[in-house]
């Protein structure tokens, strides 16, 4: 019966196993929010796909309707509040500074007590891009705000068209829940301290410079401190460069074949072609595996805000990559230190 249920027949008559009915849901969520983000074009589209990988990257249920529905009430509450927030706070740097300073605490303790992910990556990008844009304008931090809440409803639609194309078998491979002991309220203060050291130098750097065309660094830098690797091994960071590079030259090999057949659907075959080579790598189960699902969220980055963007597309690609080198590099080199000082002081 197991055998059965973990070889599904499609409408088509072709049989899946479970690895292959999950690189296909990989795949196929990433494509479908890719191309909802292309024929909408809201602000900041390009960053649905990337985000829909979050839904879809292990194998494991869907989220539910009701989790669903709670996910996309916290984050309207939080932009909400984040924009009413920055309205009265922008006014004094050092109120503003110190406001950001204990949201991003709390944003990164919640993380270290176990909230979902997929929850603290949007409010990391909500309380990191919003600011920077208000300063510009708060018309257009509504905006943008605005955005993100479609990004996420829109990543999490895919998610679940996906999940609906491609459903999860009894039998598949459940992504084991946290058997792990929760660390101590202390611990997880240190570990939150730990990134909030990484993140908030750079953010008030950012704000005070209004550094708004490198964005996508600080924005993945805040991402990337948020993965325990970084945390925990200086060297996986080295592993994180390479991947990242080869979802760059991917983009690249992929920007030049969209310059010679500039069409929506050859697009849209790229990413799904994409998401069968890297997600048939990220499922095989080897340590290197990681990286191809950071190489294919480089590859739909790229390709997203190149072909979404105005001006020299493809220049705009290598700066994309060279942005995200040096997130990499800042993160690993300073959780690095941070690990040495903090070896160095146990001594």
């Amino acid at each position: 019966m197991s055998a059965d249920l973990a070889r599904r027949t499609v409408p088509g008559g072709w049989v899946l196993d479970d690895r292959t009915r999950h690189v296909l849901r990989y795949a196929t969520g990433a494509t479908l929010a890719m191309g909802a983000a292309m024929a909408l074009a809201w602000p900041i589209a390009y960053l649905a796909p990337v985000l829909c990988l979050s839904f879809l990257g292990a194998p494991k249920p869907p989220p539910s309707l009701r989790e669903g529905a709670l996910f996309l009430g916290i984050l309207a509450v939080a932009l909400v509040v984040g924009l009413w927030a920055i309205k009265y706070l922008l006014g004094s740097q050092l109120v503003f500074f110190a406001g950001f300073g204990l949201i991003l605490l709390r944003v990164f303790y919640a993380q270290c007590s176990g909230a979902p992910p997929i929850l603290i990556l949007w409010l990391l990008l909500a309380i990191l891009v919003l600011p920077m844009v208000a300063v510009q304008s708060p018309d257009i931090a509504v905006l943008v705000s605005r955005a993100l809440f479609v990004g996420a409803a829109a990543s999490l639609i895919a998610a679940w068209v996906a999940y609906a194309i491609f459903p999860e078998t009894r039998s598949a491979p459940k992504v084991a829940a946290e058997d792990k002991p929760l660390a101590s309220a202390r611990e997880r203060l240190g570990q939150a301290l730990e990134r909030m050291v990484v993140v908030y130098p750079l953010f008030v750097l950012f704000h005070l410079f209004e550094w708004s065309g490198a964005l996508l660094v600080l924005i993945f830098v805040a991402l990337l401190s948020i993965q325990p690797g970084f945390a925990e091994n200086f060297k996986g960071g080295i592993a994180m460069i390479l991947g990242n590079t080869m979802g760059g030259l991917a983009a690249i090999a992929g920007f030049n074949a969209l310059t010679v057949v500039p069409e929506l659907s050859f697009l849209l075959l790229l990413c799904f072609l994409g998401g069968l080579l890297f997600g048939s790598r990220l499922t095989g189960g080897s340590k290197f595996a990681p990286l191809f699902g950071m190489a294919y969220s480089t590859m739909l980055l790229i390709l997203g805000s190149t072909t979404t963007g105005e001006g020299e597309a493809g220049s705009a690609a290598y700066m994309r990559i060279l942005q995200i080198m040096i997130a990499v590099v800042y993160v690993v080199t300073a959780f690095g230190l941070l690990r040495r000082w903090r070896n160095a002081g146990g001594e």
